[in-house]
Formats: structure tokens, C-alpha cells, sequence
């Protein structure tokens, strides 16, 4: 058994509520319901900038920041993902990739004339942690302008292009890249796998670099921000005896202590730094329930409503005074709300339920803890329809997240809502090799995936027969990204125990995914699997492919034609393998989309085509005959 802060949880009493306004949903209308990803504030503090697909695709708009229209500032059939406004707050910064690529362009909008000029003018060519300088005179970011996968340091002129290395990879590619408040330094993350990760600080006018905490290989420590003297930096970091992430201040100077702010039995991170203050804004990750709370270096603190759901971003005005953030819930898709710190109130600024819906047409999860084979406790969210009889008599989903490392919240999720709308018990395990459950529990899946994960996903199709709502016959599997290679996993070596599967944007085969994904993904794959060559046999164990004749439930494949984190050759070889045992398989690329589908008439078709497929093969009532 693992140990696990999950095994201080009791399960929510399983109740299907009487509901009058619960209904089966339409496909079109609840995915013109607007996601929200990102905010910031104006200069002034007078408006909200944020990125949403109110029109369908991911565009730059405004808002003020006390409530009012939205007015949208780019035009483009592109995604536009927000940066930062310039320090003079003339210009906004944003990145736009073409077809999900991945692979952004640099962009500065004028907020005098609306004009829009490429900074970068590159071609497949990734971009992060785009950052200002304090003057506003130069950008810095970390990109692979060098070699594919390799991220060191670069520092742009905006008015002339000019672009200089500043801070080489050979200690780790960079990321998280922050500058101090006076302008004289950047701190960063450095990582050689993207797993354990250390902090440097680079003195812009010395030259000279600090280490102030190694990559080793047991620990992740992510630079956050600044205090405003310019003299510690704040990490989130689990470098500690409990494995626990918790938020923490580093002196400048080689391997500092770390002083802990935050440590507790759950997973904490930092959110949002303040600039008129030293106070910052974190959240306590229970289970997948986000709590928001402030806190200053004296230890003073506040909780922020509401307690329950998940908070996206968070980010100070410039004065101080008040506190925007993205807050949604299993029944409230994203929305922007303002926390006023004084007078402690919270307004909403946006709302993005479309057509009549409301919170009532939709059901807030149960989060519920079950034993796996092995007795460790799994904590998972389970979606259960309102107005349903404990009758055995109801088909089911298992949905496995993406990642691995990463969780299902309490989120909002209008694929699953869909599905629980009619009629589907949902159940969304956060298997062993999730985030938000301590070091151990992640790390647990090193060199063995497509095993522990798969047992806990099979021993949640055992805790839903013991609800009494699910008819055992008709449970399916679907996920995306890892969840993709997990439904293929599961229809490979435990076809007995499932219906149906959608794999959407999956990989299926180790050897061919870790030759043609982008690099940075490569690294990954070693250390979850180890090498290709010495480990050779674990990697064909795990990947589907080899097993494609073991498969006896119908499957639906889903796939972006530039995916470059599970290249889209890995759905047409598993879909040629699946079809010569003789399975009923399905097949839809997207000619426009990478690694998962952001443009909504892809949305749509993507769960049309699921929930067909589904109510062919598994939604069925009893006495009805399946297609």
C-alpha cells in the first residue's frame, strides 16, 4: 500500500438528487458555453484582460475590471494565448500557434491603434514564460532557437527585433523564468527531465549565476516570484521529508535553506505574487478541491470563498487592493470573479452559461475513496445523474485524465456533464501516478506504466458495482492523452472488463511514440520508462499496439493531425492493428488540431461522435438489442 494523505478521507454518502431541472443536454448549445484560461490586469487597473472562444476560437478580450461588456481585441482563426501587458501599458503580449502545433509565434498588440506586429517570425520553433522587463525596454523567454528541445535564456529588443542569449541550457533547459522587482536579475527553473527540477539566479549586471537550489533526483522546485526588496525568491517545492509541495522562500546565495510557508498534509502552491506588497495569494489542494487563501510574511492569513471547486488563475491589481481569479466547479464552467481584500467581498465579472443553462441543469460531483488491489486508497470524483434509481440497470464511464502527472478536479467538464446528463454514471479515479498526493504516489508509476494506473482504473469498475446504480455489462473506458493510452491499455489487457472504449489523442505504441514526438516529451518518456534499448521489454509490455488482438470492445478513435505530443500516427497504426481482430473501430483526424481539439466545431463533432458511439455499445437499456 502507498502512503497517501488520501487515506484521511471518508467517501460522500452516493445519492442521486431529485432534481426537476436536470436534463438531457444538446451537444451545441452547452459547448457555446465560453472557457476562460487566463487574466490579467490592465496598468491602470480599469479592465481584465483575458483569452476565451466566445466566437468559437481562442481570441483576446477585455472586460472591466468592476463588470461590463466584454470587448475582443484580436481577430484571428489562430489560438491566442495571453502574456503580459507592457509595463507602460501600451501593448499587449501574446502567442498564437497555427492548427495546435504548439510551436507559437510572438505577437505585440497596440492598445492605441489595435495593430498587430510578429515579434518572432519563426517556424516550429516553441516558446514559454515570456516575461517584461521592469523599464519595459526588452522580453525575455525561454526558447528552443538553438536546437529542437534545448530552452535556454533570451532576452528581445521589441523595437528592433534584436534577440541575445543571456543564459545557456547546459545546467538544465529553463522555464518559470521571473525578473526581480529592480530589474537587475531573473530567477528560473532549470530541469534536464522535466520531473526534478533546481532554481538559479542570474545577476544581469555581473554576469555571474547562483545556485540556489540543485536539480537533484527526488525534488521539483518552481520559482513563483519576488519578494519586493528584490532580495528572496518564492518557490512552490516538494524538496522536503514529507514529498509534499508547499510554497517557501530561498535567500540569494548558494543552497539556501528553505523557509516553509505553507507546509501541510496537502499539496500547496503558490498563485499570485502581490506588487504592492509582500503578500501573496496560494491555493491547498484537497483531493482535487482548490482552496484560495492570502497570506503575508508575517504569517497572516485569509481564506477566500468559495471553498469548494477549483481556482484556474489568480492575480493582484497593481495597487494591491483587490484580487482577480478564474474559479469554476463541477456544475459552473470558468468565470472571472474580483475579491476585494478590504472590504472582503467577491464579485463575478463574467458568466459564461449560454442558452438557458444554469447551475441547476448540471450535478457537482461526489468525491469518493475506494481500495485498489493492493489496498492503497484512490480518491476519485464520481458524477452521478440526478433522478436515477439504485436498479443495477445504468451504464457507466471510467475517465481517466491526461498527464500522468496531473488530477481531476472539481472542475468543469462539459464532455462528462453531457454524458451524465444522460443518463451515465461518471467516474474519474486520480490513479497512482497523479499529481496532488504526494511524491511517492506520483513517482510510484516510474517504470510501470500501463500497471498500477490500470489496476486502480480497474478496481473503480468494482467500486461501481457496489453503488448499485451500474449495470456491470455496460461500463465503458474513455480519456485523452494519457487517458487515450489508458483506455487502449485497458482494452489490451483487461478486455473482459469493459464495454466500449474512446481513445482520443492516446499513444499506442512506446517505440514509435519516443521516435517521432517533439523532444522536450521525449525526455519524459525515459525517465517514466526508462530507456528504449535496455528496457526494451517493459516498453513493448506497455504499449497496446503489441496487443491489439487481445482487444474484444468496440473502440472510437479521435486524433489532431499536428499532435506533437502523441503524434497522430500512433491512432492509424492502433486503429490498422485493432481492425485485424475483427472489432468494430472508428476513426476521426482533425486536418486542424494537435494534442486535443480547441476549435469548436471540432469540440462539437469529437462528442457527437463519442456519445453516438457510446449509446451504440454500451447505452443500450436492458431488452434493447446494441447496434
Amino acid at each position: 500500500m502507498l502512503p497517501t494523505p488520501a487515506s484521511k478521507l471518508s467517501s460522500d454518502k452516493l445519492v442521486s438528487p431529485e432534481n426537476p431541472s436536470f436534463r438531457p443536454l444538446d451537444i451545441d448549445t452547452l459547448y457555446h458555453t465560453r472557457a476562460i484560461n487566463s487574466l490579467r490586469w490592465s496598468i491602470d487597473g480599469e479592465f481584465l484582460y483575458f483569452d476565451t472562444n466566445i466566437t468559437g476560437r481562442y481570441n483576446i478580450w477585455q472586460v472591466p475590471s468592476n463588470g461590463g461588456w466584454p470587448a475582443q481585441l484580436t481577430v484571428s482563426d489562430e489560438r491566442n494565448m495571453l502574456e503580459d501587458p507592457s509595463p507602460d501599458g501600451r501593448h499587449l503580449l501574446y502567442a498564437q500557434d497555427e492548427q495546435g502545433n504548439e510551436k507559437p509565434n510572438l505577437y505585440l498588440l497596440s492598445l492605441d491603434d489595435y495593430t498587430v506586429k510578429n515579434l518572432t517570425q519563426t517556424d516550429k520553433i516553441g516558446y514559454r514564460d515570456m516575461r517584461w522587463s521592469p523599464d519595459g525596454k526588452s522580453l525575455i523567454f525561454a526558447a528552443e532557437r538553438e536546437s529542437p528541445g534545448a530552452y535556454p535564456i533570451w532576452q528581445m529588443d521589441p523595437a528592433t527585433g534584436t534577440v541575445k542569449k543571456i543564459v545557456t541550457n547546459e545546467a538544465g533547459d529553463c522555464e518559470y523564468l521571473e525578473y526581480s522587482p529592480d530589474g537587475k536579475k531573473i530567477a528560473y527553473s532549470t530541469t534536464r527531465n522535466y520531473q526534478y527540477t533546481g532554481v538559479r539566479v542570474k545577476d544581469l549586471e555581473a554576469g555571474a549565476e547562483t545556485v540556489l537550489a540543485p536539480i537533484d533526483d527526488k525534488s521539483t522546485t518552481i520559482v513563483q516570484g519576488w519578494t519586493r526588496d528584490s532580495k528572496r525568491v518564492y518557490v512552490t517545492s516538494n524538496a522536503n521529508q514529507q514529498g509534499i509541495e508547499a510554497v517557501a522562500l530561498l535567500e540569494l546565495k548558494e543552497n539556501p535553506e528553505f523557509k516553509w510557508l505553507t507546509l501541510g498534509q496537502w499539496d500547496s502552491q503558490m498563485v499570485a505574487v502581490s506588487d504592492a506588497e509582500d503578500k501573496f495569494a496560494y491555493i491547498v489542494n484537497r483531493a482535487g478541491n482548490l482552496r484560495l487563501l492570502l497570506r503575508d510574511l508575517n504569517g497572516e492569513e485569509e481564506e477566500i470563498p468559495p471553498a469548494q471547486g477549483v481556482v484556474r488563475a489568480a492575480r493582484f491589481s497593481p495597487d494591491g487592493k483587490r484580487l482577480a481569479i478564474i474559479h469554476a466547479q463541477g456544475d459552473s464552467p470558468h468565470d472571472i470573479w474580483v475579491y476585494d481584500i478590504k472590504a472582503r467581498t467577491l464579485k463575478q465579472i463574467t458568466s459564461s452559461l449560454v442558452g438557458g443553462l444554469h447551475q441547476d441543469n448540471f450535478v457537482n460531483p461526489h468525491l469518493v475513496v475506494y481500495p485498489s488491489y493492493d489496498e492503497t486508497p484512490i480518491a476519485s470524483f464520481l458524477y452521478i445523474p440526478a433522478n436515477i434509481k439504485q436498479d443495477n440497470s445504468h451504464p457507466a464511464i471510467i475517465y481517466p485524465h491526461g498527464g500522468p502527472q496531473w488530477e481531476h478536479f472539481n472542475s468543469w467538464y462539459p464532455r462528462l456533464q453531457y454524458f451524465v446528463s444522460h443518463g451515465y454514471v461518471v467516474m474519474a479515479p486520480n490513479f497512482r501516478g497523479s499529481t496532488g498526493f504526494g511524491r511517492e504516489f506520483t513517482e510510484s508509476l516510474r517504470k510501470d506504466c500501463g500497471g498500477g494506473d490500470l489496476k486502480d482504473l480497474v478496481a473503480a469498475t468494482e467500486y461501481l458495482k457496489r453503488t448499485g446504480y451500474v449495470d456491470p455489462d455496460r461500463i465503458a473506458i474513455m480519456g485523452g492523452s494519457w487517458g487515450g493510452y489508458l483506455t487502449l491499455i485497458a482494452l489490451t489487457k483487461t478486455p473482459e472488463v469493459w464495454a466500449a472504449g474512446v481513445s482520443i489523442v492516446p499513444l499506442a505504441n512506446w517505440f514509435t511514440a519516443h521516435e517521432n514526438e517533439d523532444p522536450v516529451l521525449q525526455k519524459n518518456d525515459e525517465w517514466l520508462m526508462g530507456d528504449p534499448v535496455t528496457d526494451r521489454e517493459l516498453w513493448r509490455d506497455r504499449s497496446p499496439i503489441f496487443f491489439a488482438d487481445k482487444i474484444r470492445a468496440p473502440l472510437l478513435l479521435l486524433a489532431g493531425k499536428n499532435d506533437i505530443r502523441c503524434p497522430v500516427e500512433e491512432t492509424m497504426q492502433m486503429a490498422d492493428a485493432a481492425r485485424k481482430n475483427g472489432v468494430t473501430v472508428e476513426v476521426k483526424v482533425y486536418e486542424d488540431e494537435g494534442h486535443g481539439f480547441v476549435r469548436r466545431e471540432n469540440e462539437i463533432d469529437s462528442i457527437k461522435r463519442s456519445a453516438k458511439f457510446l449509446e451504440t455499445h454500451v447505452g443500450a437499456r436492458p431488452g434493447q438489442p446494441r447496434e
